[in-house]
């Protein structure tokens, strides 16, 4: 693997095992076997521009399969479908076969970037080619549930991605895991997608049960 290619590696694992803020790019550049410990910003120049060619990396890949799914589905694609163009591209990084489809580190890295504004892929990426499925998928979204209000939607949404990627970065820890459990095969993705679907498709306003009648009353 080339030096750039060894750099995102050795980076995606280090930010997901110990959070980005607490990695160096000269711990990264050791992990990374370079011998030159400023060979991190010789290429990618901040930590900032080196999340963003993680996710490059990764979405690249992911963004092509999602993208044939969608044109696969068409336009009457049912609010389900779309949750799950949306789950299951992600899904597939779970195993890299760049290690010989041993549990990856991606999913665990994307989560950690969901908290710190700097890194968030929904402000920082949702502008570049990668995530151009991820904006049609959107898009699908927002058209199959029409009726609810704008601000309703973005909340759900935005939950929805938190439910994705965090559920599939605990999948990846627990891949790793001695024993993983049996169930984090298709049905697990299945539970995943029905979730993001009910957020999503929920009524609005949430129904409101009348108060309990008084007992013994007459």
């Amino acid at each position: 693997m080339a030096a750039k290619g060894q750099i995102l590696a050795a980076a995606e694992r280090l930010f997901a095992e110990f959070g980005i803020e607490s990695v160096s790019l000269r711990q990264i550049a050791v992990a990374a076997g370079q011998r030159n410990t400023s060979a991190v910003a010789y290429h990618y120049g901040s930590k900032e521009l080196l999340v963003e060619a993680i996710y490059v990396w990764r979405m690249t890949t992911v963004n092509a399969q999602r993208l044939a799914r969608l044109s696969e589905l068409g336009a009457d694609a049912s609010v389900r479908e779309l949750v799950r163009a949306l789950v299951e591209p992600l899904a597939a990084t779970l195993h890299d076969p760049g290690r010989g489809d041993e549990p990856s580190w991606y999913l665990r890295f994307i989560a950690e970037t969901l908290w710190r504004p700097q890194f968030d892929p929904v402000i920082n990426t949702m502008r570049r080619p990668e995530a151009e499925s991820v904006r049609l998928v959107v898009a699908a979204l927002a058209k199959a549930v029409d009726g609810v209000a704008d601000e309703i939607f973005d909340e759900r949404i935005r939950l929805v991605g938190m439910l994705v990627v965090t559920a599939l970065a605990d999948r990846e820890r627990r891949l790793q895991e001695p024993n993983p459990p049996e169930h984090l095969g298709d049905l697990g993705l299945d539970v995943l997608v029905d979730a993001a679907t009910a957020i999503l498709t929920a009524p609005w306003p949430p129904h409101i049960a009348s108060p309990p009648t008084e007992q013994g009353s007459r």
